[in-house]
């Protein structure tokens, strides 16, 4: 696929989300900037003295909480949108020979539009607020890059076998919803069994990226590197894995659109 046409599904993908409503594209500042306002200034004195290893600050658990969900919004959501992404454009795919291994890209570009407006607003908080993390916060595109290199591995892998089972795009959704709460988004690390925390460190990849996001955004702190080393690693993993699925299935998944 060329990068214009590339483009060009990424602009329409995002522009039909509102399609239609009176503000159009100002819902995409208008979503972020009510859930930072509920999470950050509502949550923070409802919740901030009840989670345990946070900075003692009025916005403390607010800044933790969005640091991560804006973050892991972008995951899930990439995830499922690919999930169903050959679905999405089997007319175009039976008229025109698209390379299906590329079509997914332009869910994680307008994926990553919507993550920069609601990074942008969070940022302006943080400015205002002076909770500003500093030269650590020069990290998010590289953390952002590689947790979407894991959600487009999953999603593709879902998208392949949604094709043949329609059901697949129902469990992605499902998966994620419990992955949210199996990670540590809305609570944290230090209130859960040792056993639990090293489940997270060893066996949860999202934890890699939510940890890193939390160590920047709320701590100033450089994440460890190894752990960003290993979500890598998964990551272009699970990629090559999903690549090699559809290569090996693509005949028969052109036939079934």
């Amino acid at each position: 696929m060329n990068l214009p046409l590339l483009l060009q599904f990424t602009r329409e993908d995002f522009i039909d989300r509102y399609a239609g409503s009176v503000l159009g594209g100002l819902w995409a500042f208008i979503h972020p900037l009510v859930m930072i306002f509920i999470f950050v200034v509502v949550f923070a004195n409802v919740m901030a003295a009840r989670l345990p290893g946070l900075e003692s600050s009025t916005y403390s658990y607010g800044i933790y909480l969005v640091s991560g969900l804006l973050p892991w919004m972008a995951f899930a959501n990439t995830i499922g949108r690919c999930a169903s992404v050959f679905l999405d454009k089997r007319a175009l795919i039976g008229k025109i020979h698209l390379p299906l291994a590329q079509l997914p890209l332009y869910v994680v570009l307008s994926e990553a539009i919507t993550f920069v407006i609601g990074y942008t607003l969070f940022l302006g908080f943080l400015i205002v607020t002076g909770h500003l993390p500093g030269a650590a916060m020069l990290l998010v595109p590289f953390l952002f890059l590689a947790q979407q290199i894991l959600a487009l591995g999953i999603g593709l892998i879902f998208a392949v076998f949604n094709v043949f089972f329609r059901d697949l795009k129902e469990m992605a959704t499902l998966l994620t919803t419990l992955w949210f709460w199996f990670t540590p988004i809305v609570w944290v690390l230090d209130i859960v069994p040792p056993l639990v925390q090293d489940i997270q460190v060893h066996l949860n990849p999202a934890f890699l990226f939510v940890d890193a996001y939390h160590r920047v955004m709320v701590h100033g702190q450089i994440p460890e590197m190894d752990g960003l080393l290993r979500l890598l690693g998964i990551g272009a993993f699970v990629l090559l894995l999903a690549y090699g699925l559809l290569k090996a299935l693509e005949k028969d998944i052109r036939d079934f659109l």
